[in-house]
């Protein structure tokens, strides 16, 4: 069951504490939508479709790739660039962590990951009021059917530096509102970029859509804010009349 965990949630949050800095914000970003959740045990391979970026210090190119099986019973993103970002393929997001591994000759800046194509939502817990800053293990839960979340949070690696968690674009469960523990994106950003040959692991938990149902979208705006928007359109292309005239 996926409750208060004792002494192995107590291990690994003091696991966490040994290496650098560690925080995470919350941002609405763009409100999406969910029709249903599996329920709240994501397997590594149930995240299939995923999208996850990351980018080189010093590179303007942002490099991206599909969540999918990379063998030996693995699920992730790996060989690319030397980038590599991967979990056991049964593994359940909320006990165990993800691997991430930088094996280029070129520093990190950051990795995102982007679920909605792989019907994958990021649950980082719920105090009652908003997310915890890095999980709670408190039984209370926020979207029906989510049960308990976790934040993201720094279980190993070889990488000290200081990192920071941003979780946007909130998500409802069908016409319910969101309350704030889901969320469609993680970004992780590294300060002072993580250096050629380190390795991060780190705790985020997820949950899913079942793969018959439709994949999570941007919120549709209501009829009255398209009205607002094509008054504001009309009174562009008058006032550009006027200006001609």
């Amino acid at each position: 069951m996926r409750n208060k965990l004792g002494s192995v949630v107590a291990a690994l949050m003091a696991a966490g504490s040994i290496a650098g800095a560690q925080t995470n914000t919350f941002t609405v970003g763009t409100a999406y939508t969910t029709p249903a959740l599996t329920g709240f045990s994501t397997t590594s391979a149930q995240m299939a479709g995923m999208v996850v970026s990351w980018r080189f210090a010093g590179n303007a190119t942002v490099f991206s790739s599909a969540w999918g099986n990379i063998g030996g019973g693995f699920f992730g993103v790996s060989g690319l660039n030397g980038f590599g970002l991967r979990m056991e393929a049964t593994d359940n997001t909320f006990t165990s962590s993800w691997e991430l591994t930088n094996s280029s000759q070129q520093r990190l800046d950051f990795v995102q990951m982007s679920g909605a194509q792989g019907r994958t939502l990021f649950d980082c817990g719920w105090t009652g009021t908003a997310c915890a800053n890095n999980g709670n293990g408190t039984g209370a839960f926020g979207t029906a059917g989510s049960a308990d979340g976790w934040s993201h949070q720094r279980t190993g690696g070889t990488f000290t530096g200081t990192v920071l968690g941003t979780y946007s674009n909130r998500v409802g469960l069908g016409a319910a509102p969101d309350v704030g523990d889901l969320f469609e994106s993680l970004l992780i950003t590294f300060e002072g970029s993580m250096g050629a040959g380190l390795t991060y692991t780190f705790r985020a938990d997820t949950d899913s859509s079942p793969s018959g149902q439709d994949t999570p979208m941007p919120t549709i705006p209501e009829p009255s804010t398209y009205l607002l928007m094509g008054t504001g359109l009309i009174g562009l292309f008058s006032l550009r009349r006027k200006m001609k005239v």
